[in-house]
């Protein structure tokens, strides 16, 4: 049997379905997290975001790692 219960997303406080029992067909599964992302947000969230919450924190993760080479070439460079 399917297990389905009503939750509350601890970033933005929406409430969504969220399907453990049939995670294939969860909403959690139209964002492909890498296992970097998911440990980004597991350090910051406990539970499940909505789709929309994870899609926002792969993008925070993806800039976040950005801004990080940006600071390690700058760095690099300012060294001389």
């Amino acid at each position: 049997m399917a297990c389905h219960e009503t939750v509350t997303c601890p970033s933005c406080k929406t409430t969504f379905e969220c399907r453990v029992g049939t995670i294939l067909r969860c909403q959690c599964q139209d964002v492909p997290l890498t296992e970097d992302e998911r440990q980004y947000v597991a350090e910051r969230f406990s539970g499940c975001l909505c789709a929309s919450c994870l899609q926002a924190m792969k993008s925070g993760y993806k800039q976040e790692k950005f801004k990080q080479r940006l600071h390690n070439i700058f760095n690099l460079f300012g060294k001389r």
